[in-house]
């Protein structure tokens, strides 16, 4: 059987992350909270306009996303992103990578503490 050349392009131009084998989600609504509040802390109404709210919440998904192919591109050798193809990416971004640097270390120092927390937990429990 042959597919029809319609069946062909609309297979060629489906959106990435939609189709067989993938679950389709919905991203609309999914940052606004979190928007409403940054934007209440740079100088905006406390209760902004849903639409302002659904173009930046648009924004930053497609911009996630966008960020997300360009990694899996760079990885595509490996079949797996790592954090290294993030930061390859914004390499050229001295600021967002920065960002991204002190975010990591910031995560990993909190993975420590809560480890010598856990530990001394530990101990404390052994002596009763």
């Amino acid at each position: 059987m042959s597919e029809s050349k319609d069946t062909r392009e609309l297979k060629e131009h489906r959106e990435p992350g939609i189709g067989p084998g993938r679950r389709k989600t919905v991203r609309k609504g999914m940052f606004s909270r979190d928007l409403k509040l940054l934007m209440y802390g740079f100088g905006d109404v406390p209760n902004p306009a849903a639409d302002s709210i659904a173009v930046l919440d648009d924004l930053v998904i497609d911009y996630i996303v966008e960020m997300c192919q360009k990694a899996s591109a760079v990885a595509e050798h490996r079949n797996k992103v790592r954090v290294e193809d993030f930061k390859f990416i914004l390499r050229k971004d001295a600021k967002k990578l920065a960002r991204v640097e002190e975010l990591l270390y910031m995560s990993e120092d909190i993975r420590r503490a809560k480890q010598v927390f856990d530990e001394k937990e530990m101990e404390t429990t052994d002596d009763m």
